[in-house]
């Protein structure tokens, strides 16, 4: 993969982790969501690292992206951008199995992931396409999703109504 810090990932791994720093970082409310989560405000960043460990169980996965694919595709704007920061390795991963060498063709499949990801969640509310992305970049993150020969097309591409 590329390590130019200007490359699709590189940009987002760095607003992610401008998201979920200082004094207010972006993080949901444990207490609220239960599922054996920590019974506090988790930034997303903890999240990321929580929902990749063995572990944690499927439901309590798919409680946190539920809620995450909410904010995302309700409030847009930094949860959009938490939401691809959590699901990053799994974008990572499925980047580096559709370009595993060329560095031009894997910073054009990172930007073509990132449209796609974000045309998915583009609409005003949560649509089950979103979660079913979540859940299978969250799976292909972890070694158990299944892929294709060309992983970035099996995320659903769906045009916006002007």
């Amino acid at each position: 993969m590329p390590t130019d810090p200007a490359t699709p990932f590189a940009a987002l791994a760095t607003s992610f982790r401008l998201l979920t720093s200082g004094p207010a970082p972006l993080a949901l409310d444990g207490r609220r969501l239960g599922h054996g989560l920590p019974a506090r405000r988790v930034p997303l960043d903890e999240l990321a690292a929580l929902l990749l460990h063995p572990s944690v169980p499927a439901a309590s996965q798919r409680v946190v992206l539920d809620a995450l694919v909410h904010r995302a595709t309700t409030l847009r704007g930094g949860w959009l951008v938490g939401l691809a920061g959590v699901l990053l390795p799994g974008l990572r991963r499925t980047a580096a199995l559709a370009a595993p060498l060329a560095d031009q063709l894997a910073v054009a499949v990172e930007a073509d992931l990132l449209a796609r990801f974000q045309d998915t969640l583009g609409r005003p509310h949560p649509h089950p396409d979103g979660i079913r992305l979540a859940t299978g970049l969250l799976e292909t993150a972890r070694g158990s999703g299944t892929t294709t020969a060309h992983p970035a097309a099996a995320i659903p591409r769906h045009r916006r109504r002007a």
